[in-house]
């Protein structure tokens, strides 16, 4: 059977469903039961055309992880914040940090520890990687309102990680402390932010 040869706007148009279908059925499933076939059937493709896009599951996820930061960040970075017109208040960057633990938004609040050592295990580009790191937050920092002058990026990137961390381990965690904790995490990144 002929392998079909489909136009560059067929392949923007077929990732897009990809990646559209993939968060719901991450929020459903979890990483372990997403099958590929789940994901095709709910792209509506074959499942050898899964694999046109993307080499494996794993690099989906991740592909998964940066489609839906964009999404929540153009929910937050408007055009009047990209022009300039204005910038995002502390109230703002707060509401951007809690996304990364909001189990109806995030990725990462839907992955589980041994999920993302399979992450770092099979996708290079996941792996801790400073100077791409300092690049999306150097972009985020030009949008705050007065951030500090001197930022320890390194402390930050951790504290952003140990945040996901938490969320991820949520059920080993004592349940009366576990908003607390949360809550005390986003302040300790805010302080690394603002002076």
């Amino acid at each position: 059977m002929p392998v079909r040869v489909f136009k560059e706007e067929e392949k923007l148009q077929i990732r897009e469903k990809l990646l559209s279908v993939g968060f719901p059925l991450l929020k459903e499933y979890g990483m372990i039961h997403m099958s590929i076939p789940k994901i095709a059937k709910a792209a509506k493709i074959g499942t050898g055309t899964f694999y046109r896009f993307f080499k494996s599951k794993e690099e989906y996820i991740y592909q998964l992880i940066v489609y839906r930061r964009e999404i929540l960040l153009s929910e937050i970075i408007t055009e009047e914040v990209k022009n300039g017109k204005r910038k995002l208040t502390k109230e703002e960057v707060r509401h951007v940090i809690e996304l990364i633990v909001d189990k109806d938004k995030s990725v990462y609040a839907n992955l589980s520890l041994s999920d993302e050592a399979k992450l770092f295990e099979y996708i290079e580009e996941f792996s801790p990687d400073i100077k791409e790191e300092k690049n999306i937050a150097g972009e985020l920092l030009g949008y705050i309102d007065t951030p500090k002058k001197e930022i320890d990026f390194p402390v930050l990137f951790n504290m952003v990680k140990v945040l996901a961390i938490t969320s991820q381990a949520e059920n080993e965690l004592h349940p009366e402390g576990y908003e607390g904790t949360i809550s005390l995490i986003i302040d300790t990144i805010l302080k690394e932010i603002y002076e």
